[in-house]
């Protein structure tokens, strides 16, 4: 696990590199030659005017976005930007897909600049899908109001990308595309199904560095992972007990604690079998100057029962959680693996489309056989069906019925993929 890669620093040379600094600076420079460089080539004042858009937007970037999501330590003084290994793997997943589809594309004829337009288009949509859906499943897990809200919410290198919000979003932006530039919807998602796939084995990778998406404690012979502590894993084994070595008589609290473990937290900080647990309280404990930024955060945990409170202090705690089912590993090559498979079958099928709902019909099956090993989302709609699992069963049903549509279909394909 590795959640911050390292840190852009605050300042150089004494003046800071965002708010009122060196990247605002450079680009008001940039900004002034590039207006030259327009007028001595003859454009007029409105062509620059309106071609300045990317420009404007670098302005709030650097002057407000990016200086309110620098870190800091305790006493205020800045660290500067975290670079999260989350975000560096989604970004690199998506540009690694749109360069596969671009390679892909070439062989069909089709110009890089419209497979490049697609990728930017079915990008955005996909990060705003996926994170408007996390947003919405999470909401109350966004403190602050107002401006403080909506800066927590645009943390997008922090995790907090659900991989169906990004499907859902990417169809609907690569449609609009389509619709929009005349590409045929079906063929160019058999197009662009591999870099899809490559982008999500990048993204479990990054989910692997944060921490999230972590599966349940595993106890049989088979292959584990530890996580720190402070990492998600290790705060929900500790939010149900098993990481103090308490045996409680129900999931949910309150609770009477049943059985504890010889020489555990629990036993250290004098919990008593028998005892009625009403919360169980982790509290994080951002690591000082000396111990680095990167490093994972330490933490203590607050034990209320009845008539009183119990502390388990960090050097009381495990150096690291239980063993838990790799499943960010296992997903990574899980969509790996079906990237290989689409791209190697893409010649064979006789009608646009089989690719693309293969493919969605796979995934959605490998995705609902993944949950059963994971931990980190409960039951929904009175099932003990996590919201995945039933939105691979709904995408799975729609695949399976665009199949049965495809296959009744005349035998056609517009591009020659041999």
């Amino acid at each position: 696990m590795r959640s911050t890669l390292f840190f852009i620093p605050h300042d150089i040379l004494g003046i800071p590199l965002f708010g009122w600094g060196w990247a605002l600076g450079i680009t008001v420079v940039a900004f002034v030659v590039w207006c030259a460089l327009q007028m001595r080539s003859g454009r007029s004042l409105s062509d620059i005017a309106s071609s300045s858009l990317m420009w404007l937007v670098a302005v709030p970037l650097f002057l407000i976005v990016l200086p309110s999501i620098e870190q800091r330590w305790q006493d205020g003084t800045p660290i500067g930007l975290p670079i999260r290994g989350y975000g560096v793997m989604v970004l690199s997943g998506m540009l690694t897909g749109i360069a596969i589809t671009n390679v892909r594309a070439k062989r069909l004829g089709i110009s890089m600049d419209t497979i490049v337009g697609l990728g930017i288009w079915t990008m955005l949509g996909g990060v705003l899908g996926a994170r408007l859906f996390f947003v919405i499943q999470k909401w109350d897990t966004f403190e602050g109001q107002g401006i403080d809200r909506l800066v927590s919410i645009l943390k997008l290198t922090e995790g907090g990308l659900v991989i169906y919000g990004g499907i859902i979003g990417g169809l609907v932006a690569g449609a609009y595309y389509c619709y929009r530039n005349k590409l045929p919807f079906l063929a160019t998602g058999d197009l662009i199904v591999p870099g899809f796939l490559i982008g999500l084995s990048f993204g479990r990778v990054g989910c692997l560095l944060h921490g999230c998406c972590f599966g349940g404690v595993c106890t049989a012979e088979l292959p584990t992972i530890q996580f720190p502590s402070g990492s998600l894993p290790f705060q929900a084994q500790v939010q149900t007990g098993q990481l103090l070595g308490m045996h409680l008589a129900n999931s949910k609290l309150p609770s009477v604690v049943q059985s504890i473990d010889a020489n555990s937290s629990a036993e250290a900080a004098g919990v008593k079998v028998g005892d009625e647990l009403r919360a169980i309280k982790p509290v994080l404990v951002e690591p000082d100057k000396e111990e680095g930024a990167t490093k994972p955060p330490a933490m203590f945990v607050e034990l209320e029962f009845d008539n009183s409170t119990k502390r388990v202090y960090p050097e009381m705690l495990p150096p690291r959680s239980l063993p838990v089912h790799p499943s960010q590993i296992y997903a990574a090559i899980d969509a790996l693996l079906l990237c290989l498979l689409m791209w190697l079958w893409q010649p064979i099928p006789t009608r646009d489309g089989i690719v693309f709902f293969s493919a969605i019909l796979i995934h959605a099956v490998s995705r609902f056989m993944l949950e059963l090993i994971r931990s980190d989302e409960s039951g929904q709609l009175g099932t003990d069906l996590t919201i995945a699992q039933l939105i691979s069963l709904a995408l799975g049903s729609i695949s399976v019925v665009g199949l049965i549509y495809l296959i009744r279909r005349p035998a056609k394909r517009i591009w020659n993929w041999s």
